[in-house]
């Protein structure tokens, strides 16, 4: 690996290990029109190298309203909390899939509104605060493990040890939260599934005619 790769290399680690994200209170807290919304996605993200090149698209943020990913906009108009969920599937939809998202999100929302029941704080912000804190710290962490193997990787190698390790630390990561996330979607369609045989049951033995009393 010659001096200028190794440079380049050096300075994508520190760009990732500088990486923040807008907090919840930091988001704008107004109403947006879509050309607002995409600009405010690419400033937030345009510089984290897992962002797509081709950027967030009027096209993608309709196709997640339709899916319900997102909800929908009001008088066409997107509030912080679209704006939110906007940043976080594009952190996510590199490796992880929208249904993935999806069902993630959602578990993440129903699990959050149980602590909080009776409180009038909006749900969608201690998750989005949450995911920024493990971003950050996921980021961070890979920048300073990359960079800590790059003295290792050989010096006339086209591809450094450093790059392997970032490519198979991802793929692995990947591969693991894929499978534990199909895993835990499938025991929840098992669980909601007896739940419903269960109340099915009970209804009907509720209808059920009581017998007869034939004693005298």
């Amino acid at each position: 690996m010659n001096e200028s790769s190794e440079a380049l290399f050096t300075q994508i680690c520190q760009q990732m290990a500088g990486q923040t994200l807008p907090r919840w209170e930091a988001l704008p807290d107004l109403d947006l029109y879509m050309d607002q919304v995409l600009a405010l996605v690419d400033h937030y993200l345009g510089d984290y190298p897992g962002f797509d090149e081709k950027g967030l698209t009027a096209s993608m943020v309709n196709n997640y309203v339709k899916l319900k990913v997102i909800p929908a906009p009001v008088r066409k108009r997107y509030t912080r909390t679209h704006l939110a969920h906007l940043i976080i599937i594009c952190v996510l939809k590199p490796c992880l899939s929208i249904t993935f998202i999806q069902q993630l999100l959602s578990c993440e929302l129903a699990y959050i509104r149980t602590q909080e029941a009776g409180q009038a704080q909006d749900s969608f912000a201690p998750l989005y605060d949450r995911f920024c804190d493990v971003f950050e710290q996921s980021v961070h962490a890979v920048a300073q493990a990359a960079a800590t193997t790059l003295p290792a990787a050989e010096q006339n190698s086209a591809l450094p040890q450093a790059v392997y390790y970032a490519a198979l630390r991802a793929q692995a990561e990947q591969a693991l939260a894929t499978k534990y996330l199909s895993a835990l979607f499938d025991a929840q369609k098992q669980q909601d599934k007896a739940e419903k045989t269960e109340q099915k049951g009970s209804a009907q033995r509720r209808s059920a005619p009581e017998p007869a009393n034939h004693d005298k």
